[in-house]
């Protein structure tokens, strides 16, 4: 196959260095950059020419937190989500428009319902879907994804009874009376009900998968990090990515970090679950483990209490020496610990986890992970530079829940300092940036704005002390979130060597103003040399 060389444009080899004229790309990896004259001399004598016509190279943006099955499955689900649902009334009208439309022995999924954003201002309850139907089990999933709330139904045929004892990491919510309410809070009581269900059929999952990639390639991503293989369809995800790797049917790069008691599990009959080679274009790094709740939900971990609560702080899902002892045995095994942490105190006690655990692998640098870092203080991230842990930030959070983070849940003081990646920038931390998609919408250039601009829905400005220049949130979506999968020798730059990973945009997204920058699409992506989505025709 001859080189392909692309010239024309503007074309950023990092996040730091100034453009070059041209790039040449062969075999899948970058074969030269420089001048025109330089590039097509060493393309040879017939090359596939490309006239970017002024569009800007990137390296390929890599979206480093991401539930791509979760969102695949949610085109089948009703969709609870707020300003569309104003009140529990609308929530159960959408549920009884799609109750008709259910197969025999079907269970009713809804999804994205918000408390904070329902006029009643509460969560789902179980007579509220219990007045929807008695006979049909239904289920509907916070925006969070941290709580379910569930009728009576499907509390029966989830064997969720009074009488039953909460999980350990979870608890099933009841009333002044010792009643269940029908809600599930936090991931063990959440479980308790979702693998109960039907699962979904492989078909659909498969279709779930690759629907999301094709989603995150035409937004010019081509690497995302899947923080949670398992959480909608346990061992048939994994085999699903298994799979559509090994037929190479996977647009973009995919790395996977399993769900905790999965990995676990999997650990025992493949104890090289986290040293097998990728399989294509996807592999296995790591476990995702959760040590607190989100703080929309009021159940992330909190060093002082909620502002609007007047002595809670949320909890933790393990203690202290619970969570140590677990991340140590996916750290004896070579993977990488990929741990949420939203809370300040959660935050803290996986940092103090984390420094307990460098140096107990046979890697010599296993970069565990901090998922969300919301809350976390400068000593935290001190914390993390210095055990080589690394993180993977919010940032959409500002932008979607910051107004009530500011003015209900933690108040303006604390809710300056949500996803703090000016810090972590000055404290020297390797981070990415990320949407928690389906949380919020899989757009890495959405993400860039609100890191630059810290603008909230209400259009205001929050914490304008912790935005990012330009380069810097390129940077963290580019070269660091291939740092944090152990991949910086191959992905995040587009130097000679590099696998060809190119995002091009229709402006230039460094060069432009915050507020030009607003503006700015993909229209390509391009993944090992080849392209995966061509809007502009290249």
């Amino acid at each position: 196959m001859s080189a392909a060389v692309f010239t024309n444009g503007t074309i950023r080899l990092d996040a730091w260095s100034d453009p070059v004229e041209a790039l040449a790309v062969e075999h899948g990896t970058v074969l030269k950059t420089g001048t025109v004259e330089e590039v097509e001399a060493a393309a040879g004598p017939a090359p596939r020419r490309i006239n970017l016509d002024g569009a800007t190279v990137i390296p390929g943006l890599i979206e480093s937190h991401v539930h791509p099955v979760f969102f695949g499955l949610t085109r089948n689900w009703t969709d609870c989500r707020s300003p569309l649902n104003g009140s529990i009334a609308d929530v159960q009208a959408a549920l009884r428009g799609d109750l008709g439309t259910l197969a025999d022995g079907k269970w009713l999924r809804g999804w994205g319902y918000d408390d904070t954003l329902l006029a009643e201002a509460r969560h789902l309850r179980r007579e509220d879907l219990d007045a929807v139907s008695r006979d049909v089990p239904i289920v509907v999933s916070h925006i969070s994804g941290h709580f379910v709330a569930a009728n009576s139904r499907a509390l029966e045929l989830a064997g969720i009874h009074e009488d039953r004892a909460d999980p350990s990491d979870g608890r099933f919510v009841r009333d002044e009376t010792g009643k269940l309410t029908g809600l599930m809070w936090e991931m063990g009581a959440v479980h308790a009900v979702l693998d109960a269900m039907p699962q979904a059929s492989a078909a659909d999952v498969r279709e779930a998968a690759l629907y999301s990639l094709e989603v995150a390639a035409e937004r010019g991503m081509t690497s995302i990090h899947d923080l949670g293989v398992g959480i909608m369809a346990g061992d048939l995800e994994i085999e699903t990515w298994r799979k559509l790797a090994a037929e190479s049917r996977l647009p973009i790069r995919v790395t996977g970090y399993v769900r905790s008691d999965l990995a676990l599990r999997y650990l025992e009959k493949s104890p090289d679950l986290f040293s097998q080679p990728a399989m294509g274009k996807y592999r296995v790094a790591g476990a995702k483990f959760w040590s607190d709740g989100s703080i929309q939900g009021l159940s992330g971990a909190l060093k002082e209490p909620y502002s609007c609560l007047d002595t809670e702080c949320g909890e933790l899902l393990y203690s202290p020496e619970e969570l140590a002892g677990l991340l140590r045995r996916i750290d004896d095994a070579g993977g990488q610990c990929a741990v949420h942490a939203n809370g300040d105190l959660a935050i803290s006690t996986v940092a103090q986890a984390f420094a307990t655990l460098r140096g107990s692998s046979e890697q010599n640098d296993p970069r565990h992970r901090v998922e969300h870092l919301q809350m976390a203080s400068a000593k935290d991230i001190a914390s993390l530079v210095a055990s080589g842990s690394v993180a993977s930030i919010f940032a959409n959070h500002v932008y979607y829940w910051g107004d009530r983070h500011r003015d209900r849940f933690i108040g303006a003081t604390r809710a300056a300092r949500i996803d703090p990646t000016r810090d972590a920038q000055d404290g020297g931390l390797h981070f990415g940036m990320h949407s928690d998609c389906p949380i919020t919408p899989m757009d890495a250039l959405a993400t860039f704005r609100t890191s630059v601009t810290r603008l909230t829905s209400g259009g205001s400005v929050l914490g304008e002390a912790q935005r990012l220049d330009p380069r810097a949130a390129l940077h963290a979506l580019t070269a660091d979130s291939a740092y944090l999968t152990h991949d910086e020798a191959h992905l995040g730059t587009l130097t000679a060597g590099m696998d060809a990973d190119l995002t091009i945009l229709d402006q230039d997204i460094v060069g432009l103003s915050i507020e030009q920058s607003q503006n700015v699409s993909a229209v390509a992506t391009v993944v090992g040399g080849e392209f995966v989505f061509n809007r502009a025709g290249f």
